[in-house]
């Protein structure tokens, strides 16, 4: 009996070790919980050491580059001061050679209407002018003068173009100017009535003998004039000094009533 129990203990003992050695090696249907995906970059995932923003260099060879250079300084706009060539005329020098000389125009007196205009001695004359379209060079100042009559006898130089000022070096930009015939006259000279006076406008800072100033300036403009002694009042008009124009209808009533009475009394007519 005792043998019996001995020999029953023995084989569940084995038996139990066989069991916990299958378990053992059996694989089991438990799933092993996962860990989650890293959020750590990997090597191959890093960008290089010269950055991620760092612009890709071009490649190419250093003759490819070198020519990439030359066309870029054959292209590039080069400097006036840069260039070898020789530069175009200038406006003022082209223009010295083919442009036309300017002019004054006289408008008043209008030399048009009025070629040898007539001004009395001891008044004031206006005189007014303007430059023509080839006057591209204004004068910055102009100066007017006078020339006595050839056969008066009283220029002290006859071969000077000019006896006395009118005007000297006023402003280039006016185009009128009055002209005081008691104030602006020859020094100890009085004017007298005569024809054959001259008048000349020109630029001062050419003078009145050079008819060749140049492209666009004003050559000396002239005109003939003559002077008398106005036997009126102040005016030009041949209106008597003392004139009432108020009394002209009476005056010429009386003068009618009178002619009648003489034309009846002649005719035996009473009146």
């Amino acid at each position: 009996m005792p043998a019996r129990v001995a020999s029953l203990a023995s084989d569940f003992y084995l038996s139990l070790l066989d069991s916990q050695r299958s378990e053992s090696t059996t694989p089991t249907n438990r799933s092993s919980p996962t860990s989650p995906p890293s959020s750590r970059t990997t090597d191959s995932q890093r960008p290089n050491d010269t950055g991620a923003n760092t612009r890709e260099e071009p490649t190419g060879t250093d003759d490819e580059k070198s020519d990439d250079a030359r066309e870029t300084d054959e292209t590039r706009p080069t400097k006036a001061s840069e260039s070898q060539e020789p530069t175009t005329p200038s406006f003022d020098e082209s223009y010295d050679i083919t442009g036309l000389a300017g002019s004054a125009e006289m408008m008043t007196p209008n030399l048009m209407l009025i070629p040898t205009p007539m001004f009395v001695i001891g008044t004031n004359v206006t005189l007014g002018w303007k430059y023509s379209n080839a006057t591209l060079r204004p004068p910055k100042k102009i100066s007017i003068c006078g020339k006595f009559p050839k056969d008066s006898k009283k220029s002290k130089d006859p071969a000077a173009l000019c006896d006395w000022d009118i005007a000297v070096n006023i402003s280039g930009a006016l185009r009128k100017y009055t002209w005081d015939t008691v104030t602006k006259g020859a020094p100890g000279i009085a004017f007298s009535e005569d024809k054959g006076y001259l008048l000349y406008l020109y630029d001062s800072d050419f003078g009145v003998s050079n008819y060749v100033p140049g492209a666009g300036r004003i050559t000396p403009s002239q005109f003939w004039f003559n002077m008398y002694n106005s036997r009126y009042g102040s005016t030009n008009q041949g209106v008597q000094k003392g004139y009432d124009p108020s009394a002209a209808h009476s005056l010429s009533v009386q003068i009618w009533i009178v002619a009648t009475a003489v034309i009846l009394g002649a005719l035996g007519v009473g009146i």
